[in-house]
């Protein structure tokens, strides 16, 4: 029976007609043998129900003889439960199972292995001669008759070559082993299932019954898609140009005969409620996916080729490894094990230790559940809370990426340092999680061993969907590489491959699947409840107010639809019940990301650039209100109102004698500091404050070059004063000149207004931006040796230096960095292209 394979939707290539071979009516698919390329119609066939039970189609010997095999199956079964009970009935019937299901995925596996390697029954069939009626051979006469008697009497066995001969008598073989296999399967459960139902199993049995039904559809539409040709494994014998489109249940699951074609046994193992009837379930499907690994897929990718295909992500870890020597894979944590340990990285012995740590230390204290419970439940919030704030930063201001670089680190060296956070998260959050189950579990006074086993299925199924998700995007994706190395994406497009065919977002709810086993372990403990739905809302909420706007951003709107949705949007009541929720959804999500104040004050917001337009008005005003007569106060020539850092700002005052004193002084403030009170100062000027006259505060170490004249005209007396380096404010912002009288803080005079603003720095080259930025130090007197001097001017800190180098270049450098470098101009100017290169291509 074919799963999801190649051959369906390839064209094959028509040879030569060869006489042997009919002429193909319109809409009829033509086939070719595999060595000898001959071409022929292939006869219509049905499908197995049909060739069995259908009365109005001819039946062949063999047909008739497993029709009979079944119903002896039930004849024989009903004898044995009367004569021997139905334990050992039950017995009987599992034997017989084994029996048949090994002869279907070993004996027909090694029949088609063959058939593929070597094309041995076609061989056979061609030296024994078994279709040509010159040979009188019990078992040629045998073949034919079989094929005779079974298909129409048009049908001419010399007209058809050998290999489609032998695949029609191999079909008969298949039935009779595929039916032996489901009757005594069926019996065996059958004799398996309670004669009361407790109401309590009423939901395991209305389930049983839902995917009992939903295996029925599998297989209905799998044939639709298929037919016969590949439900046989067809191309084994022959080649067929069909054009399949693998629609319906080929969208919901890959396999999906041998996968989700399978749900029957479950729902049957739910009815039943033995846990033994669960294991004999278990053990033929595991059977089935070997035949799968080791019968079909080699003779798929011989025939058709390997469907693996590199994706994007994986070129993306083998640059980084080729371009950063000091990269390797990251740790992952899987279950009970460790991927990519490697033993020269301290951070793999840190998490494997700290796993152990936490679970030798539980072991030790054993704490009670409800501490364990919150212990789990903490670790788990807070874990989650990290990691989407994360990367919720860095999708928005590439935070995370900054953080590192303004540090002296690269771009990739945040990004495996991402890798560690997110993987230690996982792992110290499972490990609680399975401490957990395992101590509530111990506490269990009855156990149900059919949900138990459900239970690590659950789990086994996140850890499939866990190694599907890694292999389809690769460790790039699986350590939110986009949101940390978005220069490395040469493709914008989504993955489509591997279970993304399938999901959009399977970490969504199949990344949670353990959680829920783990409820289904410890009997729905309201403990691991409460866990898995934590487990399960912290993932959705990541999912749609992380991932998706992100994925948005950085592959802009894409109509990929996966194949579950495809599927299930089919169906018009699904498809009307998924838009509403859509709609809640998006409502729900609009509502948490917007930064819009869910209450406005009376009255409206206020602008922030209303309220400085007023404070800027008033203080124009309060400059001019109070000067008397011959009272002047104006910085530089009253014309510009912007100075550059450092300046100097040059202030020019005139007064009456009579308001005049030595000991008036003069200071520069913020406006947005100094408030409404225009009359007395309440602030502290730190320091950028001169006197009006040389020798005025000698003792207070004043700089005495800072009062350029002073003068007396009559009865008013004028000065002049400059704030250079060693008085200015190495920070941008509106400013305003004060000046105090007889050395208070009562305010005579107010300039207007005016902007301090750093020079422009060119940035567009390291030499360029070097060159600047040394002709600024020079003249702030913070320069020496092709360096930054913290100490040499008081006011240009380095707080205010690392300031400037961000205000003026974007750029944020931190301060351990600075000092590492001992505040190397060089060097500052090529980390600062670096860095901005780094941000640019990230954009």
């Amino acid at each position: 029976m074919l799963k999801d394979r190649k051959s369906s939707t390839k064209s094959v290539k028509i040879e030569a007609m060869a006489p042997v071979a009919k002429e193909a009516k319109k809409g009829q698919a033509v086939a070719r043998t595999r060595s000898s390329n001959v071409e022929f119609t292939p006869a219509k066939t049905h499908d197995m129900v049909r060739s069995l039970f259908d009365p109005t189609l001819k039946k062949s010997f063999l047909e008739v003889l497993i029709s009979l095999a079944i119903l002896s199956n039930v004849g024989l079964c009903f004898f044995l439960v009367s004569r021997f009970g139905a334990v050992f009935t039950k017995w009987v019937f599992l034997w017989q199972y084994v029996f048949w299901r090994l002869c279907y995925n070993v004996g027909i596996g090694v029949v088609l292995h063959y058939q593929s390697k070597y094309e041995s029954l076609t061989k056979f069939a061609k030296q024994k001669a078994l279709f040509s009626k010159k040979n009188q051979h019990w078992l040629a006469r045998f073949c034919r008759f079989e094929i005779e008697s079974k298909m129409p009497a048009s049908y001419r066995l010399e007209s058809y070559p050998e290999e489609f001969n032998i695949w029609l008598l191999f079909r008969q073989c298949v039935d009779l082993i595929l039916m032996q296999d489901f009757t005594t399967y069926i019996l065996f459960v059958c004799l398996s299932i309670p004669r009361t139902v407790l109401a309590s199993r009423s939901v395991s049995v209305i389930l049983g019954v839902v995917m009992i039904l939903f295996n029925v559809w599998v297989k209905v539409d799998a044939h639709r898609v298929v037919k016969d040709y590949a439900w046989y494994w067809g191309d084994f014998f022959y080649f067929q140009d069909s054009k399949l489109v693998f629609d319906g249940v080929f969208n919901i699951s890959p396999h999906p005969m041998y996968s989700i074609g399978y749900m029957g046994y479950y729902g049957l193992s739910l009815i039943s409620g033995d846990y033994k009837v669960l294991l004999v379930s278990i053990a033929g499907h595991l059977l089935q996916f070997l035949f799968l690994k080791y019968c079909e897929t080699p003779h798929i990718e011989k025939i058709y080729g390997s469907d693996t295909i590199e994706s994007d992500n994986a070129q993306i870890d083998e640059l980084l490894i080729k371009e950063n020597r000091n990269y390797s894979k990251p740790l992952i944590t899987k279950g009970f094990w460790f991927t990519n340990f490697d033993k020269l990285r301290l951070t793999d012995y840190f998490t494997m230790v700290s796993a152990v740590a936490i679970a030798a230390f539980t072991f030790l204290i054993r704490p009670s559940q409800r501490t364990l419970f919150f212990a789990t439940l903490a670790t788990k919030l807070s874990t989650s809370l990290l990691l989407s704030l994360i990367l919720y930063k860095q999708s928005t201001s590439k935070w995370f990426t900054r953080l590192f670089l303004k540090n002296g680190y690269t771009q990739v060296h945040s990004f495996h340092q991402w890798q560690f956070i997110y993987n230690y998260s996982l792992t110290i959050t499972y490990t609680l999680l399975m401490l957990q189950t395992f101590f509530q579990f111990k506490t269990l006074e009855t156990r149900n061993y059919t949900q138990i086993i459900f239970g690590f299925l659950l789990c086994c199924l996140q850890k499939w969907c866990d190694d599907e998700i890694l292999t389809a995007i690769s460790e790039f994706g699986w350590f939110y590489g986009d949101f940390f190395l978005t220069n490395y994406i040469n493709s914008r497009k989504l993955n489509s491959q591997g279970i993304y065919r399938y999901l959009s977002n399977p970490e969504r709810f199949l990344g949670v699947a353990g959680c829920w086993g783990a409820a289904l372990i410890t009997d729905f403990s309201p403990y691991n409840m409460a866990l898995a739905a934590v487990w399960t809302l912290t993932n959705i909420a990541l999912v749609k107010l992380v991932e998706e706007p992100h994925v948005y951003k950085v592959y802009g709107a894409s109509d990929r639809k996966s194949g579950v949705t495809t599927t299930l949007m089919g169906f018009k009541p699904i498809r009307r019940f998924s838009e509403i929720v859509d709609k809640m959804e998006n409502k729900l999500v609009e509502h948490l990301t917007s930064g819009e104040p869910v209450f406005e004050e009376e009255g409206g917001v206020v602008s922030n650039e209303t309220q400085w337009e007023k404070l800027l008005q008033k203080a124009l005003q309060s400059a001019t209100a109070n000067l008397a007569p011959n009272c002047e106060l104006r910085v530089g020539d009253g014309q510009s109102d912007t100075v550059i850092i450092p300046g100097p700002v040059e202030v020019h005052w005139q007064l009456p004698e009579k308001l005049h004193h030595d000991t008036d002084w003069v200071g520069i403030y913020k406006v947005l500091e100094t408030g409404n009170d225009r009359r007395k100062t309440k602030v502290p000027s730190n320091g950028h404050w001169t006197g009006t006259t040389k020798g005025s505060f000698a003792y207070s170490g004043r700089p005495e070059d800072c009062v350029i004249n002073f003068s007396k005209a009559g009865e008013v007396v004028s000065g002049s004063i400059k704030f250079d380096h060693q008085l200015m404010f190495f920070e941008e912002g509106i400013y305003e000149i004060r000046y105090h009288s007889q050395n208070t803080h009562k305010v005579l005079m107010i300039s207007p207004p005016f902007m301090l603003s750093l020079p422009q720095i060119d940035c567009h080259s390291p030499d360029s931006m070097s060159e600047d930025l040394t002709k600024f130090l020079i003249a702030c007197h913070a320069y020496d040796g092709g360096r930054y001097v913290p100490n040499k001017n008081n006011y240009l800190s380095e707080k205010t230096f690392k300031k400037i180098i961000k205000d003026a270049t974007g750029v944020d450098l931190s301060a351990e960095f600075l000092r590492r470098i001992n505040y190397d101009i060089k060097i500052i100017s090529q980390r600062v292209q670096e860095i901005k290169t780094v941000l640019e291509s990230l954009e």
